[in-house]
């Protein structure tokens, strides 16, 4: 397989037996039929499980050539060791930006090339798992998401959040010292470079993704964080994608330039993750009213919760069905 895309990003072309694609992901390659006519399997995989051919966790198709009359047949090709992470890690590292595409640039420097940004921001969040009341959640920071009464993006434009959320009362860059459940709004600085790095505190690998931006893949790595690791990162032709892997006992880092205003989802793709509090969301506000940054709300706008409006001169106030859809959780 000729791997040229990932996520609408150009990748340089690199020939691949086996791709690992994480939760959320998604990648184009070229294939070319220049076997001997036959039919030929294709398997899908699960990574860090142990499966015979046989599971319902291996997806099996069939490449088959015009005019083929030889079906696909023995055993399924092998693929890497399931368990090899230090091959899933090298082949992450080697998915790089094809600098030679006519394609657009999506940072405002008009360049694929990262080395030479400020950073504004620098976000350490550590997803994990904790029990909170005596039920099973997933963190960011010690901190399981609690959905509130009223939409964020409404209490935000018309109540700056009072009653709904505290903006930043919970950190980006530490864990908190206890597990809590909370509604997880930072700040992020409009038209800055945000760094987030992203530490994975589960056995399994945690994919991660973020509402309303492409981000430079720029590092991954095993054990800690430290400022001393940004000298490993790949600053000269990072991907951009918008959700990415993290590795058991690991970290990965992206870049992020924060130009879109708006109230944006950072979250754990995996949907039990994400379900059970595996999120947080990020405010990037610009006082500029121009409607061609963010527009203003729509006269047929929906209220809900605690924000309603009031028509004309008249007394009387619409207050419009909120629906909320619980979910039993197993406590």
């Amino acid at each position: 397989m000729l791997l040229v895309e990932t996520e609408g990003s150009y990748t340089s072309q690199i020939m691949l037996d086996s791709i690992d694609i994480h939760v959320g992901q998604s990648y184009s390659v070229l294939v070319t039929t220049n076997q001997p006519v036959a039919d030929y399997y294709i398997v899908a995989s699960p990574k860090m499980v142990n499966t015979p051919d046989s599971s319902n966790l291996v997806g099996v198709g069939v490449l088959h050539y015009e005019a083929s009359t030889t079906p696909a047949q023995g055993p399924l090709p092998a693929g890497p060791d399931p368990f090899d992470l230090d091959f899933s890690v090298n082949q992450a590292k080697s998915i790089r930006w094809n600098l030679t595409a006519g394609a657009a640039r999506p940072n405002p420097q008009g360049t694929f090339n990262v080395s030479n940004v400020t950073l504004s921001q620098t976000f350490i969040l550590q997803g994990s798992l904790a029990e909170i009341n005596r039920s099973i959640r997933y963190t960011v920071n010690n901190v399981s998401y609690r959905v509130p009464n009223t939409a964020l993006k409404l209490a935000d434009y018309y109540k700056n959040g009072t009653g709904t959320y505290q903006l930043d009362a919970y950190s980006a860059n530490s864990s908190n010292p206890i597990a809590i459940d909370g509604t997880f709004v930072v700040s992020g600085a409009h038209n800055g470079w945000l760094e987030i790095v992203f530490k994975n505190n589960l056995k399994a690998i945690d994919t991660w993704h973020l509402d309303g931006f492409g981000f430079y893949v720029v590092g991954f790595g095993d054990g800690e964080w430290t400022p001393d690791m940004r000298s490993t990162y790949n600053l000269y032709d990072p991907v951009v994608r918008s959700t990415v892997q993290v590795y058991p006992g690991g970290w990965t880092v992206v870049y992020a330039y924060l130009d879109n205003p708006g109230m944006w989802n950072l979250r754990s793709q995996v949907l039990k993750h994400w379900y059970l509090g595996q999120e947080l969301y990020i405010r990037v506000y610009d006082p500029d009213p121009n409607p061609a940054k963010e527009r203003q709300p729509p006269s047929n706008l929906l209220y809900c919760g605690m924000v309603h409006r009031s028509f004309y001169s008249h007394t009387l106030f619409t207050i419009s069905l909120c629906i909320y859809i619980y979910v039993y959780r197993e406590r």
